[in-house]
């Protein structure tokens, strides 16, 4: 789903806000829900053209309030030092992307309750506006979305607080396991079988409703569905996450490490090193210096008639801040480099020195050794 295309609305605060295309299926469903169903049935004295105005933009103000509530963790979260990447709606609401998981478990309350409380803050606004309007004889046309709103806020407040994750009540729920324990892991662990319990929870009851006739609950079936995919997910990532923190770079890194020499041409390096050789990627040297890495798709974007003139060094990506880390670093570190950097490998170097190379192939070839209890 987060690999279906997004694009960019603008920013809040600096920080980059994103529609991913799935959101304009859910956009269509509430538009047309309050249209035809929730605006008629409320207020049957009115046309439709109203009903249909009313209930685009009621939708749109809707996601406004999902914007804010992301916003907010997004606002605690880089008061504490956490980068926020960018707030993306799609199709089951909306996420803050984070680079990194809060360090304590305080921060982690604060961050996970500031979502809820801003959409309570919103309920209010938009209760209040309702009723003061209605009390001076305002038509219902222009308050009738501000009392929905209000509605629809607490809901949405309530609903993120059940406690599993990764609802926001999922979020205080581990933070406290993990204040507790002094324990992350395990707190997760709990965590997220409550998040799954609550998602086993909304199908069943999705399929229950089905069989009685309310087929508009299937889409409390598809929310505890993705509810519970995500539970599953997170616990694996941290399981993944606390193994490799144990251990050092080094010690998933592949030692024995083939060196592609800067001065040979691109032919030379194609049929010496890609065609006889296994890998898709060398660390490239001039001399005895490690300048960059070069890869098969560079390699595959000069013309066939310029391989025999064209050098290695001309094609090879030297941006040795992003390509190499510490062979001494937590092993973890290798998640959010290749995440934020977007390589698919990484130089080792130790004390300088070149010490290997470390590819997600490493690291999946790392787990399956450490045998990890999931």
């Amino acid at each position: 789903m987060f690999a279906a295309p997004s694009f960019r609305m603008g920013r809040m605060f600096g920080i980059p806000i994103e529609v991913n295309i799935t959101w304009i299926v859910v956009f269509v469903l509430v538009s047309a829900t309050l249209s035809f169903s929730y605006f008629p049935t409320t207020f049957p004295d009115r046309t439709l053209a109203v009903d249909l105005v009313s209930g685009v933009v009621t939708a749109l103000l809707f996601f406004a309030s999902i914007v804010i509530h992301e916003m907010s963790h997004s606002l605690v979260a880089r008061a504490g030092g956490i980068k926020v990447e960018k707030v993306t709606l799609f199709l089951f609401g909306g996420v803050a992307q984070m680079e990194e998981d809060p360090a304590t478990p305080g921060r982690e309350f604060l961050m996970a309750i500031a979502g809820p409380l801003a959409s309570l803050v919103l309920a209010a606004i938009f209760a209040a506006l309702a009723f003061v309007m209605s009390a001076v004889g305002v038509s219902n046309v222009w308050w009738a979305p501000f009392e929905y709103l209000g509605i629809i806020n607490v809901a949405v407040a309530l609903f993120n607080m059940l406690p599993g994750f990764p609802l926001d009540g999922g979020r205080v729920l581990r933070s406290m396991l993990w204040g507790l324990s002094k324990d992350q892991l395990w707190a997760t662990r709990w965590a997220c079988r409550a998040g799954q319990f609550i998602g086993y929870s909304l199908m069943a009851l999705a399929v229950f409703a089905v069989l009685r006739g309310s087929l508009n609950l299937i889409w409390l079936g598809l929310v505890g569905w993705f509810i519970t995919v995500l539970a599953d997910s997170a616990y694996k990532q941290q399981v993944i996450k606390e193994s490799l923190h144990r251990n050092t770079v080094l010690s998933v890194a592949s030692s024995d490490v083939v060196v592609a020499p800067a001065g040979i041409t691109v032919e030379e390096l194609i049929f010496d090193f890609f065609v006889e050789g296994p890998h898709t990627r060398y660390p490239v040297a001039e001399g005895n210096a490690i300048i960059g890495m070069v890869t098969l798709d560079a390699a595959k974007r000069v013309s066939r008639g310029e391989w025999a003139m064209t050098r290695v060094r001309e094609i090879t990506d030297t941006d040795l801040a992003s390509l190499v880390i510490d062979a001494d670093e937590p092993a973890d570190r290798l998640l959010d480099r290749m995440r934020k950097e977007a390589h698919s490998a990484l130089i080792v170097k130790k004390d300088g020195h070149l010490a290997g190379i470390v590819t997600r192939a490493d690291m999946t070839s790392y787990l399956r050794r450490a045998k990890i209890d999931r």
